[in-house]
């Protein structure tokens, strides 16, 4: 498969990211062959060893195909929904797995790990796994970063009230319930 064939089978598709046994399955050819082709594919490039990504591909769906599962959360989640003003130059993606920070595009993409049993009120969005503006607030209350956007973004009047009062009560934090609570009230 010649290269502009094999990237014309990524647009016709809608593969905007992609692994590289991914790469060596639509090549029929070995890891090895793959990873060549792909290091001469002026078109691809690589977000970290064995992910790659097309030109299509956003800073969101690039940072949740990192590790699995994840979803882009905090500031970055309302930022996402166009629920806060302020433009992060990082994006912030939770995990129950630890992965280091990384940078893609001159954009920064950091990773916070949490309990397995708080993964949950994401979504594929466009492609990424996003957090609901909800749950971003959860998880923002809950990991103790960007507090004040949180509260902002309740106050909004924005957001779905019982859902997040039900995120708020499936994190098990008394201290994430109360906040939830008194800024609902207001």
């Amino acid at each position: 498969m010649k290269t502009y064939d094999f990237n014309n089978f990524l647009l016709k598709n809608n593969i905007h990211v992609f692994t590289l046994d991914d790469a060596s399955r639509i090549l029929a050819k070995d890891k090895h062959y793959s990873a060549i082709f792909l290091a001469r594919d002026k078109w691809i490039k690589k977000a970290i060893r064995g992910i790659y990504y097309t030109p299509e591909a956003s800073i969101y769906e690039i940072a949740t195909s990192i590790i699995s599962p994840s979803y882009v959360s905090l500031i970055s989640a309302l930022r996402f929904y166009n629920l806060t003003e302020q433009i992060p130059n990082t994006v912030y993606v939770v995990s129950k797995k630890q992965h280091k920070g990384i940078e893609v595009n001159g954009t920064r993409i950091e990773f916070l790990k949490i309990k397995p049993e708080l993964m949950y009120g994401y979504a594929k969005v466009d492609g990424a796994f996003v957090a609901d503006p909800e749950k971003a607030v959860v998880d923002m209350l809950y990991l103790g970063r960007f507090e004040e956007y949180a509260l902002e973004a309740v106050e909004s009047g924005k957001l779905n009230y019982e859902k997040l009062k039900r995120y708020a009560e499936l994190s098990g934090s008394k201290k994430i319930i109360k906040t939830v609570k008194k800024v609902s009230q207001v």
